[in-house]
């Protein structure tokens, strides 16, 4: 079964905390308000994107980021994988994507995208306040790409679970240009003979997450996802993060690459979902 999956309204989108058996519950509809050093966020929403978040394993909320901003991000992102190198700039195997690691020290331009209100809110409701910023990333999905394996970033059954992650789009994600693909519901726990290690077979039982620039997708890192073919002729480009309990162990060390510059410039958020205070 192949689709397409459309876009709805905007609003915040969460999920509850996650039980220990993989499986995830709706809890309730409640409000409830949360307060991180610099903005105040409510949780428990009922709109529809939490439904899709805890039964897809995946969500896209449109025009999150102003379209005012977009051509500077989009600017910025050139500009810092034009100047970037190894190790940071990573091209895959299959030669189909470029990679460049640790977003939070590139630029301004970026700072915002980390603290995006929907994701913190589905990251309060899914790990409580004590949660942190695992990885921040650009990539860029090149003309021409074939579809990346699907993956999930941790299973159920890892010490590494839970992840919530997000993906900014820089670019509008098509069809035709490489949008992420996921397999709807396989956040839940599945049969070891349904996948091979962290991968699994292509049985065409995905969707694809379209939306205009400044969209933002989240979804839970044991959802079976990857990126499409970039049949069409132009760059696919996204940012993208990961977030993880606090106690739990990141893939960037935040406090050992940031500049002064950049601890000048962080917001009180920031500080704490980088838990580098």
């Amino acid at each position: 079964m192949f689709g397409l999956y459309s876009i709805g309204t905007s609003g915040i989108i969460a999920s509850r905390r996650l039980p220990a058996s993989g499986r995830l519950k709706l809890g309730g509809g409640q409000r409830m308000a949360y307060t991180l050093p610099d903005r105040r966020l409510t949780l428990g929403s009922t709109n529809g994107h939490r439904a899709e978040l805890l039964a897809r394993g995946f969500c896209v909320i449109p025009n999150v980021v102003p379209a005012t901003k977009l051509a500077s991000i989009a600017a910025a992102y050139d500009r810092v994988f034009a100047a970037a190198t190894a190790p940071d700039l990573h091209t895959s195997r299959s030669g189909g994507n470029v990679r460049l690691s640790d977003f939070v020290t590139r630029g301004v331009e970026f700072d915002d995208l980390y603290v995006l209100d929907p994701v913190l809110s589905a990251c309060l409701d899914a790990f409580g306040p004590h949660f942190k910023l695992s990885s921040f990333h650009g990539r860029t999905v090149l003309p021409g790409a074939a579809a990346q394996r699907l993956h999930v970033d941790v299973r159920p059954d890892e010490d590494a679970w839970p992840l919530l992650a997000f993906i900014v789009m820089v670019d509008e994600f098509r069809s035709d240009n490489g949008a992420t693909r996921f397999v709807p519901g396989s956040h839940h726990a599945e049969a070891t003979d349904a996948r091979e290690g962290n991968q699994r077979p292509d049985d065409g039982a995905h969707v694809l997450a379209c939306g205009p620039a400044g969209s933002v997708i989240v979804y839970f890192g044991s959802t079976w996802h990857g990126y499409s073919a970039n049949q069409s002729t132009g760059a696919r480009r996204a940012i993208q993060g990961a977030y993880v309990p606090r106690g739990g162990t990141a893939a960037v060390q935040w406090r050992s690459r940031l500049s002064v510059e950049t601890l000048g410039r962080l917001s009180p958020s920031a500080r704490h979902v980088l838990a580098i205070d």
